[in-house]
């Protein structure tokens, strides 16, 4: 009975084959497709490495205690130091590897918790090789200089060290005018006086610099210097067109108003 089931079904399958015209697919067909998916299922994975390289990054090179000290509670001091731009894109690109993963020729007989962890594994051992490479510092200099909106949304830490009134100021120094006043232009390309409480605490104070200040705004675009931090994540927005275009200073003494003269300043930038 049960062989006579397979030989009418059998031959319903040869009757719909001939009736519309089905042909099986070349063989290539099938190799392209499953080429393509591997390909993108690698190309996704080797993007989450880079992410998590980026993360790597940004959190080694950052000082969560200056988020304190520059008056932030926990929870800013937590927004601002987890990467979470990075590790969005890290989650995106994972998932987009699962998915070609279970669609190549073998992917179901993998159950999903043994491709989520080869692939969280995976995206930690290639992202910590990419960054001690130096890949997650160069990806980031690289958007720092090119990527719109890269100090609001995929390095904020920018624009909250951007805020004069609370104490925070963030810049590219131009201009050494004493050992205890230096020039420097912030991330929007307004000048500011910097000033130190004496020379010895002006080390990192070195012109085509960038770096984070914490301190107080004493008067119009005129910062006291408390404390001066190096930018690491970021620095290649110093690099910025609209930054390297700002007018050279006219020589004046201590006190004088900032006069800007019509030649612009050929400044290197020192990393």
């Amino acid at each position: 009975m049960s062989s006579l089931k397979d030989k009418d079904f059998s031959e319903d399958v040869l009757q719909k084959i001939k009736q519309e015209k089905l042909s099986p697919k070349p063989k290539w067909q099938f190799l392209l497709k499953n080429s393509i998916i591997w390909g993108l299922g690698v190309l996704s994975l080797a993007l989450g490495s880079v992410s998590m390289s980026l993360v790597f990054y940004m959190i080694r090179n950052d000082d969560a205690g200056a988020y304190g000290r520059a008056g932030s509670n926990i929870l800013e001091t937590l927004l601002f130091v987890i990467p979470f731009f990075w590790i969005i894109c890290l989650a995106i690109f994972a998932v987009a590897v699962y998915f070609y993963i279970k669609h190549t020729k073998k992917g179901y007989k993998y159950s999903a918790k043994k491709i989520i962890l080869v692939i969280i594994g995976a995206s930690l051992i290639l992202g910590g090789i990419f960054n001690i490479l130096g890949l997650g510092r160069v990806i980031d200099d690289v958007l720092g200089e090119r990527a719109p909106f890269y100090d609001r949304v995929i390095n904020p830490r920018l624009k909250y060290w951007s805020n004069p009134e609370s104490g925070r100021l963030t810049g590219l120094i131009i201009l050494k005018v004493s050992p205890t006043e230096y020039k420097l232009i912030d991330r929007s390309g307004e000048t500011w006086a910097t000033l130190l409480p004496n020379e010895e605490t002006g080390e990192m104070m070195v012109v085509g610099r960038p770096v984070m200040l914490v301190g107080e705004k004493i008067s119009d675009h005129k910062f006291m210097i408390k404390e001066i931090l190096p930018v690491g994540p970021g620095r290649g927005f110093f690099k910025r067109p609209h930054l390297d275009g700002v007018p050279r200073m006219c020589e004046f003494k201590p006190g004088d108003d900032f006069r800007p003269c019509e030649l612009p300043p050929i400044i290197p930038f020192v990393k």
